[in-house]
């Protein structure tokens, strides 16, 4: 097996495990995010290596977009968190 294509499974599965805990405990954002950031991750190694100035231009553009959902998520899901902690006192 391709040493490259070992990393992209074990972030795929690691990825999809820690959304699927997420999930579980109905923390949509949180799940939200982990996906994005793990989405961003796999596509900077999948596309590795030489591409084209479109490709590196798209690969870029996408996996800011992901960051900044990732980003988003957190900020989303500790103000629920928050929110829930004052309910709760």
């Amino acid at each position: 097996m391709d040493a490259q294509a070992l990393v992209a499974a074990l972030v795929g599965a690691a990825t999809w495990a820690a959304v699927c805990y997420r999930a579980g405990k109905r923390e949509w954002w949180a799940a939200s995010g982990l996906l994005a950031i793990g989405a961003a991750a796999l596509l900077s190694i999948v596309t590795e290596g030489n591409r084209s100035h479109f490709e590196h231009s798209v690969v870029f553009y996408v996996s800011v977009s992901l960051i900044l959902w990732f980003a988003i998520a957190v900020v989303v899901h500790q103000a629920r968190i928050r929110r829930r902690d004052r309910a709760d006192h």
